[in-house]
């Protein structure tokens, strides 16, 4: 019997992959590597295994090359999941504190719930509004009661514009049925690899730091890899705005990986933050109640369903 693993883990696995960017992107940026060389180093490395791995892996080769036709799908997601996030969120972890970009990153995906419910059809339950305002309230809490927190403008200002990026990806990849697996990566990565290569290119070439190289290595297999795929695989399997609400969480891992690496304590605030982010999670596993059959009313005029099936596109 094979084994179903529910959307809504893949979403928490995939949040738990990239609350590990902060904290490595810190030691490459310790070991003398710049935010450009970090972004494009751990996309193309990313792109290199996994093409590799499918070149030499004929059902996945077949895959690869027959996505071929949705190149033009892959170019925007890319240039929304991969560049938009890499780009701006690898530079504002080197301008902000860790978990102020990591919050900041997925505040401007509220958006997506808005565009799921009001495009793709979603339903907007009282349990899913609950859980992203709960979420949002507690890693709200965390950082504007913490004194230890803060940011500079051009950070903060970078982490919500590869926040808005990420949240778009989400909603498209539904949109235009993407669908999921290691060929559908190594598309996102090799025009992620393309995009950000220009601005790779537009600085001094050196030799990477040999104390840069393993958390550059470290990105590229955990929240790279791991994260896309996971992220992938949530959307396939459940709704464009579940998976955001629950990876709205990535903030408390990131914040427990700061606590433990760098001594980054929290206050009763933002302990208080962390627990309302849990409660969030929570609400947000909750199956959504099925929709009851309409009968007819006694003058035989049927209403209308609150909310259109998803397109097909």
């Amino acid at each position: 019997m094979k084994l179903h693993i529910r959307a809504e883990i893949y979403a928490l696995l995939a949040a738990l992959a990239n609350g590990t960017i902060g904290p490595l992107n810190r030691f490459a940026f310790q070991g003398g590597a710049s935010h450009h060389e970090v972004a494009f180093l751990k996309c193309s490395g990313a792109f290199l295994v996994l093409f590799l791995w499918c070149l030499f892996h004929p059902a996945q080769r077949r895959i690869l090359f027959g996505l071929a036709r949705r190149a033009r799908a892959f170019a925007l997601l890319s240039a929304l999941g991969v560049f938009s996030l890499y780009f701006f969120e690898t530079w504002a972890f080197a301008e902000a504190s860790i978990p102020l970009v990591s919050f900041l990153t997925y505040a401007a995906g509220g958006g997506t719930l808005i565009l799921s419910v009001l495009i793709l059809g979603e339903r907007l339950t009282l349990a899913k509004t609950l859980a992203f305002f709960a979420i949002l309230g507690g890693v709200g809490a965390i950082f504007i009661f913490e004194g230890r927190i803060a940011g500079t403008t051009l950070g903060i200002l970078l982490a919500l514009a590869g926040g808005l990026g990420y949240a778009l990806f989400i909603f498209f990849a539904k949109k235009l049925e993407m669908g999921s697996g290691l060929p559908h990566l190594v598309w996102l990565f090799g025009f992620g690899s393309l995009y950000l290569a220009v601005p790779f290119t537009q600085q001094p070439l050196t030799p990477v730091p040999a104390s840069a190289v393993w958390p550059i290595v470290a990105l590229i297999i955990v929240p790279t890899i791991g994260g896309f795929w996971f992220t992938t695989r949530a959307v396939q399997e459940g709704n464009a705005g579940s998976v955001q609400i629950i990876e709205t969480s990535d903030p408390l891992f990131a914040s427990g990986f700061a606590l433990v690496l760098f001594n980054e304590t929290l206050a009763a605030s933002g302990w208080a933050g962390a627990a309302l982010i849990m409660l969030g999670l929570l609400l947000a596993l909750r199956r959504d109640p099925p929709v009851p059959a309409l009968q007819p009313s006694s003058s035989a005029r049927q209403t209308l369903p609150l909310c259109p099936a998803p397109p097909k596109t």
